[in-house]
């Protein structure tokens, strides 16, 4: 019985470390140090992991954008209602720009997803002409 008692404890200890998720990496040196590019990020989204990465894109190419010369502002509302255990999510979304001479073009050059915090991060760089 004992032994019995032993193995199980065993195999516990063995479920937990194995259920503890190995693949949570360091964050790259990138989100610190993008270089010519630039890096934007993005927490869980309400429409789900697709918009959060079109979120995170839109956030890196503004910046990329910035230092260039153009003016990239963005405002978006999202409104949540909740009527019978029923929920409504409404956004809208303007962009306003202004270009001084120059047009940007960006690609993404990787992402990470920072499983911990559910926020995904993305390298966007310049393309050029």
């Amino acid at each position: 019985m004992r032994h019995l008692v032993r193995a199980f404890g065993l195999v516990a200890i063995l479920i937990t470390l194995n259920a503890c998720d190995n693949s949570i990496k360091p964050a790259p040196s990138w989100i610190h140090n993008p270089g010519d590019g630039a890096v934007g990020s993005a927490t869980t989204h309400v429409r789900g992991r697709h918009y959060q990465e079109e979120l995170a894109i839109g956030r890196a190419r503004e910046r990329l954008a910035a230092r260039y010369g153009v003016a990239v502002n963005s405002i978006q509302t999202i409104r949540e209602r909740i009527v019978n255990e029923t929920a409504y999510v409404t956004s809208d979304k303007e962009i306003h720009q202004q270009i001084q001479n120059a047009v940007v073009k960006a690609h993404v050059r990787e992402t990470w997803h920072d499983k911990g915090h559910d926020e995904i991060w993305v390298w966007v760089y310049p393309v050029a002409n």
